[in-house]
């Protein structure tokens, strides 16, 4: 189960450890955001593989950050079910 501890919550910034999760969730989630211009930067450490702690931070420029997580998990949901869809109709 994950669990998410808000450290630091400020309009453009927002700082989270996250227990119960590596590297799995959270490479996609910051390759889609550091594609998005309101995103200056995104990024994660993990303290170690057996502890399954990471802290996250994100900065945005002008959208608040959990506005602009939702979006990046909602546009990766999407290509998810494409290529879902892609597999299911190609045979």
């Amino acid at each position: 189960m994950i669990k998410i501890n808000i450290v630091r919550a400020e309009d453009n910034y927002l700082e989270a450890v996250v227990q119960g999760e590596t590297y799995t969730l959270f490479a996609p989630l910051i390759e889609y955001l550091l594609k998005r211009p309101d995103v200056e930067y995104a990024m994660y450490d993990v303290d170690h593989p057996l502890t399954q702690n990471v802290r996250f931070r994100i900065k945005t420029k002008g959208k608040p950050p959990l506005d602009v997580i939702k979006d990046a998990v909602n546009a990766i949901l999407k290509d998810i079910e494409e290529l879902e869809n892609g597999f299911l109709h190609s045979s």
